[in-house]
């Protein structure tokens, strides 16, 4: 396995590297204002100029971006398709969304995950938002996720 950069600069901040395996590595750092944000490359490799700039720009719009995530839950969790129960739907607000975590894989696609869900469907591992640049496109239920 090739010597891999520690820390990696995505435009002034450090991210740190956390594990690297024969199958992965991951880079991350804490943010001022609370989250994080991760790059994981797979196999393990440096990130490209451009998985860095992604990162970059999520670090720089990091607030405005986890505030569309958790209106976009809340939109999408309260249509039939997900089942929540009358007290989910009671507590359904961005309030119940907490401690952000973006992730940029390789291809420059990113997930953030809210590690504190207050509803059923998030309680173990929390909920995601899939974006495609900074737009909200998806909820990735995380309930069936392998600890690591």
């Amino acid at each position: 396995m090739a010597a891999l950069t520690d820390p990696l600069d995505a435009a002034g901040t450090m991210l740190h590297s956390t594990a690297v395996t024969d199958e992965f590595a991951c880079w991350a750092a804490e943010l001022p204002a609370g989250g994080s944000v991760s790059i994981l490359t797979e196999p393990p490799s440096v990130p490209t100029s451009e998985t860095l700039a992604t990162a970059a720009g999520i670090i720089a719009d990091f607030a405005a971006l986890a505030e569309a995530a958790a209106r976009y839950l809340v939109a999408e969790l309260a249509t039939p398709e997900w089942g929540l129960d009358a007290a989910d739907l009671g507590r359904l607000s961005t309030d119940a969304f907490d401690v952000p975590e973006a992730v940029v894989w390789e291809d420059g696609t990113w997930m953030l995950r809210f590690a504190e869900c207050d509803l059923q469907v998030g309680a173990e591992y929390g909920i995601g938002v899939n974006f495609v640049g900074t737009a909200p496109v998806g909820v990735e239920d995380l309930s069936d996720a392998d600890e690591v």
